[in-house]
């Protein structure tokens, strides 16, 4: 066997080692609060089971979807992770992680879509539209994007807030998913819109300083004479922009149809050539990382909850994180060899450690850190096997119209 299906079949071994009568817990490893069902972790596992086919790990998916909806709060809010044995639920500690919400709403229709599971979603079908309203009420000023807390998504003790691409990018999925579900012309309506929100503000240019998507009329005309990267902005607030590379936010918008092939590959181009690191394949979380003496530095150095990890080149301050390179590599077409060449690289890198599928790796020495055994970064793996094998290609399959 070469390694490469190697790595796919300890991928899915790993994920039946995390399938329990609740669902997918996050990791084998019972530190801090991983061995838990998670909303992010369970999408994401599940998402992997659906593409692969195996009807059991599938089947851990429903039951997992199904812990979160009996968990589901009064707002609509979608716990960030439920402790089976107690019914412990945890929506966020310093802050409340928007994107469990998000994941759900994804992970329910993925179901309903790639396994023809209509009469599962009958089931959740009203938990979904609770969910959605929640994510509406999110948009605090009802002009079409989240406004997101720092550490309100996975990235949880990063800098990133305010209107934050990654989650806008979520949302986009979500609201395509359920419109092309169920016909329901709102939701595509706030999916349009979104996509031009999406496309003027996070792309600052002179073309569009008056068009009536600008959310921030100051802040845009600061940002067009900004010194940047050709990637889009990673957040902006109200008095800020940040343009640096967040893969995870970027995979998404590559999967989307929001931008056109040529700029999608100058994106994905610049990201390859400027983050890799000394021929190691795994792509950071964000790049540059963050140090002492940037300005943001104080904000990184004080969020956390249990000790500081976002030292120079580790967790999201310069991590090379396998769930962001999976998806990464995943997300748009490009010339079989060199995807296979791709998919090979990393099933390498996760062999060269046994398998043990670390949360990252330092970004200049490449040793493996964080928890093990995570059930995201196996998934991630299988997740770039089956798009790259076999074209199987999740955010187009959410896009499909199927409606009940």
């Amino acid at each position: 066997m070469n390694t490469r299906d190697e790595a796919y079949e300890k991928s899915i071994e790993l994920l039946h080692s995390l399938s329990t009568k609740d669902g997918f817990l996050a990791s084998k490893e019972n530190v801090e609060n991983y061995e838990r069902v998670w909303a992010r972790d369970g999408v994401v596992a599940g998402i992997a089971s659906l593409l692969v086919g195996d009807e059991k790990l599938i089947k851990t998916f429903e039951k997992t979807l199904d812990t979160l909806r009996v968990h589901q709060d009064e707002t609509g809010r979608i716990p960030s992770n439920v402790t089976p044995e107690t019914g412990a639920t945890s929506y966020g500690t310093t802050v409340g992680r928007v994107d469990a919400t998000l994941w759900y709403i994804i992970g329910v229709i993925a179901l309903t879509k790639l396994a023809n599971a209509h009469t599962f979603f009958s089931r959740h079908r009203a938990s979904v539209e609770k969910a959605l309203f929640y994510l509406s009420c999110l948009e605090l000023n009802g002009r079409g994007l989240l406004y997101i807390p720092q550490g309100g998504d996975w990235a949880d003790e990063y800098i990133n807030h305010g209107y934050v691409l990654f989650d806008e990018m979520l949302y986009y999925f979500a609201l395509t998913a359920y419109g092309t579900l169920t016909g329901d012309k709102k939701a595509l309506k706030s999916r349009d819109l979104l996509a031009n929100l999406i496309r003027v503000n996070y792309f600052p240019n002179e073309s569009n300083r008056n068009s009536d998507f600008v959310y921030h009329r100051a802040l845009y005309d600061y940002a067009i004479n900004m010194d940047r990267p050709p990637i889009p902005a990673s957040y902006f607030t109200n008095h800020s922009i940040r343009f640096q590379v967040d893969t995870f936010a970027i995979s998404l918008l590559l999967s989307s149809d929001i931008l056109n092939a040529s700029e999608r590959s100058s994106i994905s181009d610049y990201v390859r050539k400027s983050c890799q690191h000394d021929g190691f394949p795994i792509l950071p979380a964000f790049h540059p990382i963050i140090t002492e003496k940037d300005c943001e530095w104080r904000h990184l150095k004080l969020d956390f909850l249990y000790e500081f990890r976002n030292k120079k080149n580790e967790y999201h301050n310069g991590g090379l994180w396998p769930l962001v390179h999976g998806f990464f590599i995943s997300a748009q077409p490009k010339e079989q060899q060199t995807a296979v060449q791709e998919l090979d690289a990393f099933a390498e890198t996760l062999a060269r450690d046994e398998y043990i599928f670390p949360e990252f790796y330092h970004g200049t020495t490449f040793e493996a850190l964080g928890t093990k055994k995570l059930g995201f970064s196996a998934s991630a793996y299988l997740i770039a096997y089956e798009s790259i094998m076999h074209k199987k290609m999740l955010f187009e399959a959410l896009s499909e119209n199927k409606s009940v």
